[in-house]
């Protein structure tokens, strides 16, 4: 079974690959190595807002000897450039944000192969942002904090039938929202310590159940992995 790699935005992304993703891998019998990268900007620091830090993070794991899966966890939130990402502009075409997502996840293949050749890079951008599937169960999820912080989250869900659509505007990016509804509550929300919290609240399977985006790419993996299990 080949290895599998994720390059992740930042460390809130990393954090999830750690302690939720990881976990649940080798709970279906996954048995290989899983690890994950953050994309490291060149002043320091992690995440992806010039594509030149994506492509110096990836090319040192696309020359593994093993040619292990690679995978990408990374916002659609704020890839909103040329600089980010080439193809943005034509990703304008279409109105759907799914079809600019799958778009632009086939402007990170190309970037990838352009690289050079790789057989198993399988591209996954996060409709709107990581901070989405924190709504997946918010009785569960926020159940440590405040009557008035659970609430607010559910109002917020009550309003989508797919909670992936929460929207990637502005002020109306789901951390933008989990911001504001922590400050109502004079608390600040720590994307990382908060938000890892929730997702181990809420549990993979609830988080799998309510977004079908991202439980699409998950299945794709393990599938991808278990047809190595030979290689």
């Amino acid at each position: 079974m080949k290895d599998l790699y994720f390059i992740v935005e930042g460390e809130t992304e990393l954090e999830f690959v750690n302690k939720i993703l990881i976990p649940y891998f080798y709970s279906q019998g996954i048995s290989c190595h899983i690890q994950g990268y953050p994309i490291t900007m060149s002043g320091g620091g992690h995440g992806f807002n010039n594509i030149q830090h994506f492509i110096n993070t990836i090319t040192p794991v696309l020359n593994y000897n093993n040619e292990p899966i690679i995978t990408t966890l990374v916002d659609y939130f704020q890839l909103n450039s040329e600089r980010k990402l080439p193809g943005y502009s034509d990703s304008l075409k279409y109105t759907l944000t799914d079809d600019r997502i799958i778009f632009l996840e086939s402007k990170l293949n190309d970037i990838v192969q352009n690289i050079t050749p790789y057989r198993f890079f399988i591209p996954y951008i996060q409709k709107h942002e990581m901070e989405t599937l924190l709504f997946s169960d918010p009785e569960e999820g926020f159940y440590l904090e405040s009557e008035k912080i659970k609430n607010s989250v559910l109002e917020i869900c009550k309003q989508y039938e797919n909670i992936e659509d929460i929207n990637g505007s502005e002020h109306g990016a789901p951390s933008k929202r989990l911001d504001a509804i922590y400050k109502a509550d004079g608390k600040n929300y720590e994307k990382i310590i908060d938000g890892i919290d929730i997702a181990e609240l809420t549990g993979i399977e609830k988080i799998l159940k309510k977004c079908p985006r991202f439980k699409n790419w998950i299945e794709t993996l393990i599938e991808k992995l278990q047809q190595t299990k030979t290689s």
